[in-house]
């Protein structure tokens, strides 16, 4: 899972309400995944450096984590498009899907987006632009608010029957990319994809 986080507000020390949210819908979405498939469950199904403990070489292990997650899910909200590490993680990831292409053939783009916002909030960079958000499982007011939105109205049945529409989503993908892991050399010179537009 590839996001941008909340700054904190002055002096509070607490995490932001939307941070608290990401984390329920990971774990939910990981919850998901696991009733979608037979993972083992020794390691969860996402990643979300997050759980990262305190001392961790956190660029070495979210290069890791993009060398061998199966599928790409960025949360796209304003400032996802506005961080460095988020278009570098978008860059490791196409290089990946474009190192895949050299040795076998076109099997799908394993890049499943999440609307964490409403889609009139955002302007997508043009390399962003070309994978697909909409999904008709997914429905009109998901588009429109997104799954934070979603959430904070209070629309508990959508908001949940659109996270296991995503697991759905995302486990599909996994089984029909069949996306290989790749060495981590290829990341050594990541850029920032979203810069420029």
């Amino acid at each position: 899972m590839s996001y941008a986080r909340t700054p904190l507000m002055g002096a509070r020390p607490k995490k932001d309400a939307s941070d608290v949210a990401l984390e329920q819908f990971h774990a939910q979405l990981c919850s998901d995944i696991m009733q979608l498939t037979d993972h083992d469950g020794e390691e969860s199904p996402g990643f979300l450096d997050q759980r990262m403990g305190v001392g961790a070489d956190w660029e070495n292990r979210l290069k890791q984590a993009l060398a061998t997650c199966r599928v790409f899910v960025p949360i796209y909200n304003i400032r996802y498009f506005t961080r460095e590490w988020c278009g570098k993680e978008w860059d490791a990831f196409a290089r990946r899907q474009e190192e895949q292409l050299r040795t076998r053939p076109y099997t799908g783009n394993a890049i499943v987006p999440v609307l964490w916002v409403g889609e009139q909030h955002l302007a997508l960079p043009s390399v962003v632009a070309k994978v697909q958000y909409a999904h008709p499982d997914l429905g009109k007011d998901y588009l429109q608010s997104g799954l934070y939105g979603l959430k904070q109205a209070g629309r508990h049945v959508k908001y949940r029957s659109s996270v296991w529409a995503l697991a759905q989503m995302i486990v599909k993908v996994a089984q029909q990319t069949s996306l290989e892991p790749c060495d981590v050399e290829l990341f050594k010179d990541l850029r920032n994809v979203f810069e420029g537009d």
